[in-house]
């Protein structure tokens, strides 16, 4: 006959709180390790179809 499992109590629930660290704008448009806004390279400048 299998043992039964010793298992620890379950936790008492909490309420989930939501943090808020800023805008998308804000959080996507942070300066990079060079100084610079961290925006990209721009537009490619070669066509993928000739």
């Amino acid at each position: 006959m299998a043992r039964p499992v010793k298992r620890e109590p379950k936790k008492p629930y909490k309420k989930p709180s939501l943090t808020v660290y800023g805008t998308v704008r804000e959080l996507t448009q942070k300066v990079g390790t060079s100084g610079r806004l961290d925006g990209g390279r721009g537009a490619k400048k070669f066509a993928t179809h000739l």
